[in-house]
């Protein structure tokens, strides 16, 4: 009985093995595909997740350089380029290219490419590489919002499998209204990298109504010439709530400063009176201004 067992017991792994053997495993067998692979950090991640698939892919469908958060006059931006496929033993060359006719941005003004996109290349034994570009700040980014496309070229050893619908064999997001950005922006190639550069600025996290009055940009473009050459603040500093406080007396200085020029436009003459955007005149809390919150320059007397 136990020889029989015993032979049952090797009969069914000699089975399981034959069975094991004659399994085919599956190996890639699609492209060897290029794309731009930027992913958005961990706050997007968590912020951003999809509570009702549980996951959001995290693709980067295109970069920005907001130099209205920064004191910095420059910003150094590394642009992954990822390939799809087998790891290679050899250098597989392949090129970008500025897509001119969709592009804004002055390059040797307001970018440089630091490494040479004509001949960019994945190393042997990897699957990814890098391009650095180098952004410089500008007066016409305060105003406007400039933008510099790249466009791979994929070369001998690549190619782009991307169809009719933008991202073929590479799905990057569930839905096209997904992939509008906030410049109302849409790009549907992984092939195609939009990066999008300006001064523009952002209300600070801490900033008080009760003591400035309503955040405008050109009421805090105002605020960061007065404060940093009377106070030595800049956007950072305003940005950090920790810097800003307390509030009831860290405020009050930047609400005087504030107040006095706007009394003095005042002063000089209707055609100096300081607008906010929305055509009401610039105002902070009490501070003794001859008008109210709120208060229209056509509804006013005055020179």
């Amino acid at each position: 009985m136990k020889k029989l067992i015993y032979l049952a017991g090797l009969l069914s792994v000699s089975m399981l093995w034959n069975a094991c053997s004659k399994e085919d495993i599956d190996t890639y067998s699609g492209d060897n595909a290029l794309y731009f692979a930027q992913q958005w950090g961990v706050s997007y991640w968590v912020n951003n997740i999809d509570l009702n698939s549980g996951s959001r892919n995290h693709h980067q469908a295109y970069s920005k350089i907001g130099f209205g958060g920064m004191i910095e006059e420059d910003s150094l931006l590394r642009l992954n380029i990822q390939a799809s496929g087998f790891v290679k033993d050899y250098d597989r060359h392949f090129s970008v290219e500025v897509v001119q006719d969709s592009t804004t941005a002055i390059e040797g003004v307001e970018f440089e490419l630091v490494d040479p996109i004509a001949d960019a290349v994945i190393p042997a034994g990897k699957t990814n590489t890098k391009i650095r570009i180098q952004f410089h700040k500008t007066e016409r980014m305060n105003d406007e919002n400039i933008m510099l496309q790249l466009r791979i070229v994929p070369g001998e050893h690549f190619v782009l499998p991307f169809d009719g619908d933008g991202y073929g064999k590479l799905p990057i997001y569930h839905s096209t209204a997904e992939m509008l950005n906030e410049y109302n922006h849409l790009n549907l190639d992984p092939s195609v990298h939009n990066i999008f550069i300006n001064n523009f600025l952002s209300c600070p996290p801490d900033w008080k109504d009760r003591f400035m009055g309503i955040w405008s940009e050109t009421k805090f473009r105002l605020l960061l010439d007065m404060t940093e050459e009377r106070l030595g603040w800049n956007v950072a500093t305003w940005n950090d709530p920790e810097s800003m406080w307390p509030p009831a007396t860290r405020y009050k200085m930047p609400q005087a400063l504030l107040a006095d020029y706007l009394k003095e436009q005042y002063q000089k003459g209707r055609e100096y009176w300081v607008l906010d955007p929305d055509g009401t005149m610039m105002w902070v809390p009490d501070q003794n201004l001859p008008w109210g919150e709120d208060a229209r320059p056509e509804s006013m007397e005055g020179n």
